[in-house]
């Protein structure tokens, strides 16, 4: 072979190894270039918007929140009843009863008045009559509607000093229930909204269903600072007074179930611990006293306090029958001789239906001068009928408050 053709063969071999290596130095570290090529700038991505905190649902029970109405009242569960013949729904709430006008209205929630209508030209609103909205401290808005009458003043309708950017405080008097506006005047009642934004209802609504959260705080107790103790006794009742003056006192603390149960009958038993409690009397020495009031009964404290002095006596067999229920001729002279009023040798009974032979006619023409007992509208005392509880209250109260 030539030189001429030992350096072509050579030359041609240095070219084949030049081509192999890099190949096989690729393969050794992965199979590509290890220089990486430029890259793109990567685009930033979109900001992440915070997820919304979720509000509280529609039907959720609200706190502190104290109920609105001082009174007995119905509260009807009408959220989202269908008004105006399907037009629309209820967005609130009605409380009230036939006898329900002119109750106290108190703040639910603390918090400024932002909307009040017929101010200061007595002139309420078409549908909502005389009516509050008030924005509450939680951010929530409160509305009361149908406050007053429709003819009335503003004044009959809104407690003194609200107006529009007051501040109320919790439980504080803002007005008095009513029927102005479309509310019907043989049902005057409240209506009465809760309104959250954070809140949708079945509706697509920012509007809570109240019934819930009224219900809830009525259970609890949460009533206005001036309310009545009892459930069963409107602030209208005739003897209102004096139930909320026994239940001041610590006379009583009622039947049970937050109520009064102001139409049963006193017994015995019951007028024993009234009268104990009202004149303030030690705790007996015995609670013996009477063979059918064990020391154990409810009433065997008052009972036995009211025979140590001589107020209320037994049986000639030796009970007391706890149970019997009390006329009013028998708490008349009860209660004379609880006051220790002068019975003997009063002439005068006032009462056409009081025999003056009664044995309990002294004490009655005392209770009469007294200015405790006052008889019935037909200027009768209705000697032989049981006294109610209620009764009881007005009686104790014109004795002892």
């Amino acid at each position: 072979m030539s030189r001429r053709s030992r350096s072509l063969l050579a030359g041609l071999t240095l070219l084949a190894v030049g081509l192999v290596a890099p190949a096989a130095h690729a393969q050794a570290v992965g199979g590509d270039d290890p220089t990486p090529a430029p890259s793109e700038p990567a685009e930033p991505a979109d900001p992440v918007e915070p997820e919304p905190e979720p509000g509280p649902p529609y039907d959720a029970v609200v706190t502190p929140f104290v109920f609105p109405v001082d009174g007995a009242v119905t509260v009807a569960k009408s959220f989202g009843d269908p008004r105006g013949g399907g037009t629309r729904d209820h967005k609130g709430v009605d409380m009230g009863g036939t006898n329900a006008y002119g109750l106290p209205v108190h703040a639910a929630v603390a918090g400024e008045v932002r909307w009040i209508t017929g101010l200061p030209d007595n002139t309420p609103a078409a549908s909502a009559g005389y009516a509050i909205g008030i924005r509450g401290v939680d951010g929530r808005t409160y509305r009361y509607m149908h406050l007053g009458r429709q003819d009335g003043l503003a004044s009959e309708a809104y407690a003194a000093g609200i107006g529009q950017g007051a501040w109320v405080t919790a439980g504080q008097l803002i007005g008095f229930l009513g029927h102005s506006g479309n509310a019907s005047p043989s049902w005057p009642h409240l209506h009465f909204e809760i309104i959250d934004d954070r809140v949708t209802n079945p509706r697509d609504e920012p509007y809570m269903d109240p019934y819930p959260t009224l219900i809830a705080a009525r259970e609890r107790g949460d009533l206005p600072a001036a309310a009545r103790r009892f459930l069963d006794v409107p602030a209208t009742f005739s003897h209102h007074d004096a139930i909320v003056w026994l239940a001041d006192n610590d006379i009583t603390t009622g039947c049970g179930s937050r109520n009064f149960c102001p139409n049963l009958a006193v017994n015995r038993g019951q007028l024993a611990t009234f009268l104990a409690k009202a004149l303030d009397l030690p705790e007996p020495q015995r609670l013996d006293y009477f063979s059918d009031v064990a020391a154990s009964h409810s009433h065997a404290r008052g009972i036995a306090q009211l025979a140590e002095r001589d107020i209320s006596r037994g049986a000639p067999d030796g009970t007391y029958g706890p149970n019997r229920p009390v006329t009013r001729e028998q708490m008349a002279s009860l209660l004379s001789a609880a006051r220790g009023l002068q019975t003997a040798g009063v002439a005068e009974v006032h009462f056409s239906d009081v025999r003056p032979d009664s044995v309990h006619a002294g004490a009655i023409a005392a209770l009469y001068q007294a200015g405790i007992a006052q008889g019935s509208s037909d200027g009768a005392f209705h000697p032989a009928k049981p006294v109610t509880r209620a009764e009881m209250a007005t009686f104790l109260k014109r004795s002892f408050g």
